[in-house]
């Protein structure tokens, strides 16, 4: 039986209308983030506790809000990006609705410290459950921080339709992970708990903004894509027909920047790689589309997640006929990776150990020899410096040396050691569980272990490249952050890298590790050996590398004499 139609009161109207906007601690951050590039900002630093229902928190050193702008920011149909309605049209923002922040306060308490580069001191405005407070002064940096608590706390049935921790934690790595692939030159950190989660540094090297996203193996596998017309330009990356997976899941696209979802784009992807996939198998891919703002309509989402091509042939040819030549290798053979897919979203950088073949060969990067590299010594016991003819290495001697190791557990046939003096590991009730199910896996990384008592294992072998350093200790502490990081969607496969990198993590040589001339060479020569991987596990840079070119032109000697000799 229904009653009398009336007029839902303020209060319950803008909190039906907020869930159009934040679902979930993912589109809270997603807002933010928008603001935050919106607002010119080179790094954002995201924050969140107990999978963002405690806390969500996003710092960014962007331009700041005008102390008078803050209170007003906090209330409907406001915004800073659009004046008129023809606006909507032409807009080159992100966050443009105004509906954001007033939004994320009808579902939680809002906290807003900022500060403008034209004010001495910041203000402080709070939002509890929906009233807004009298600001106050704030001594704090230029820029804005926004802290989210108790989301979603007057709202039990959304509280209740929120996944595990661990799922809201893995969808805000892959938004953000889509944000960094979009917008290289900022610099994303995520902290869960306290515990950092993914650091994507700002990069003018494709690769290593790939690899933080898709892995290092992956990213140095990737093709190239670019293709452009008169008003359409496509760039990214997109792997071979060998390597697929079975969902979409790690396909990311941004058209001017903006992090979205196209059936068109993916309808047209699966149409270029369909020759050369297994039947329900989809291609990997990062692509950045650009083009005029008055050729899309990115208001037909309430999250902005969705878009409408007003091209939309053109926008499907172009993307099958990109990837098409990317995975035949017909991408401009002139082109070198960073200018083939960085020209407009990723800088282009130079990259001297990138050979691109020559059509119908594939495109691989080759390190300088290992003997080519002679160390030199170390700086702050932290960083280990290299020369050769190619010009200067720098190595960050953990970062490295846990990429070595992470790379060498995941290598199949891993070597083991027995045990003289096996040791007893008490887990809880879930770990245990989780070692019986994944024991082939583990065995396939080193570890032999066998089931002793309730909820107790004994490991009897472990890979040869952790003895004898590994420690009871460190085996349970990396075993809980495997187990924190995979997700109940996660394969075994990738449960199993989640647990190499933690082991590589605590067995790696540590900064401030004092090393003797053999360590150090070792390093250098294993690290060029290996391919010199671009990050770690964790996402941090492992290396840097200055060319002779680069080191000439920083010190003004560009100039030849008729011999050839560099004045």
């Amino acid at each position: 039986m229904t009653g009398r139609i009336q007029r839902l009161d303020t209060a319950t109207a803008s909190r039906i209308a907020a869930g159009e906007v934040i679902e979930r601690p993912t589109s809270v951050v997603k807002e933010l983030i928008d603001n935050a590039l919106d607002a010119g900002s080179t790094r954002i630093d995201i924050e969140l506790l107990n999978g963002g229902r405690r806390l969500i928190q996003v710092t960014d050193n962007g331009s700041g809000i005008h102390a008078d702008d803050v209170a007003l920011a906090l209330q409907r149909f406001t915004t800073s990006k659009i004046r008129h309605l023809d606006d909507l049209s032409l807009l080159t923002t992100l966050g443009f609705r105004g509906e954001a922040l007033p939004s994320i306060a009808a579902v939680a308490d809002v906290e807003i410290s900022t500060r403008t580069a034209e004010q001495s001191a910041g203000v402080l405005v709070q939002s509890v459950t929906g009233v807004v407070q009298p600001a106050q002064a704030l001594g704090c940096p230029v820029g804005t921080r926004v802290r989210v608590q108790r989301l979603f706390q007057h709202i039990p049935v959304r509280l209740r339709a929120l996944t595990s921790v661990a799922r809201e934690v893995q969808l805000l790595q892959e938004l953000v992970g889509h944000y960094a692939l979009a917008h290289p030159q900022v610099t994303f950190q995520v902290q869960h708990d306290g515990r950092r989660l993914l650091l994507a540094p700002a990069s003018t090297d494709t690769r290593q903004r790939l690899a933080v996203v898709f892995g290092q193996e992956l990213a140095r596998q990737m093709l190239p894509v670019f293709w452009e017309s008169l008003d359409i330009h496509m760039q990214g990356a997109v792997s071979p027909g060998t390597l697929n997976r079975a969902t979409r899941q790690r396909q990311y696209c941004w058209v001017n920047g903006r992090p979205v979802r196209s059936p068109l784009v993916s309808a047209a992807l699966e149409k270029a790689d369909g020759a050369l996939l297994p039947p329900g198998r989809h291609p990997i891919v990062a692509l950045g589309i650009t083009l005029g703002p008055d050729s899309l309509d990115v208001n037909i989402h309430p999250r902005k997640t969705e878009i409408k091509f007003l091209q939309e042939r053109a926008i499907y040819a172009g993307v099958q006929e990109a990837v098409e030549r990317a995975v035949q290798h017909l991408a401009p053979a002139s082109l070198p990776w960073e200018e083939a897919v960085g020209a407009i979203a990723w800088p282009a950088a130079s990259l001297s150990g990138l050979h691109v073949s020559e059509p119908a060969a594939s495109y691989t990067s080759h390190p300088p020899d290992a003997t080519s590299w002679r160390a030199l010594g170390q700086i702050g016991n932290t960083f280990l410096v290299a020369s050769g003819v190619q010009g200067l290495l720098v190595l960050d001697q953990h970062a490295a040396h846990e990429s070595l190791l992470y790379a060498q557990l995941l290598t199949p046939g891993q070597e083991s050691v027995e045990l003289d003096d096996v040791f007893p590991v008490t887990l809880t009730a879930v770990q245990y569980q989780a070692v019986l199910r994944l024991q082939p896996g583990l065995a396939a990384l080193g570890f032999h272990l066998e089931p002793f008592g309730k909820e107790t294992i004994l490991v009897r072998a472990v890979p040869a490249i952790l003895h004898p350093r590994l420690r009871p200790g460190s085996f349970v502490e990396a075993l809980q952050e495997a187990l924190q990081r995979a997700t109940p969607l996660s394969s075994p496969e990738e449960w199993h890298e989640h647990l190499a990198a933690a082991l590589a993590c605590r067995h790696a040589i540590r900064a401030g590790d004092t090393l003797t001339t053999a360590q150090m060479h070792e390093l250098v020569e294993s690290m060029t050996q290996q391919r010199l991987a671009y990050a770690c596990p964790h996402g941090r840079p492992t290396h840097v590398t200055l060319s002779l070119a680069e080191l000439e032109r920083r010190f003004l000697r560009l100039t030849e004499r008729p011999s050839g000799a560099v004045l």
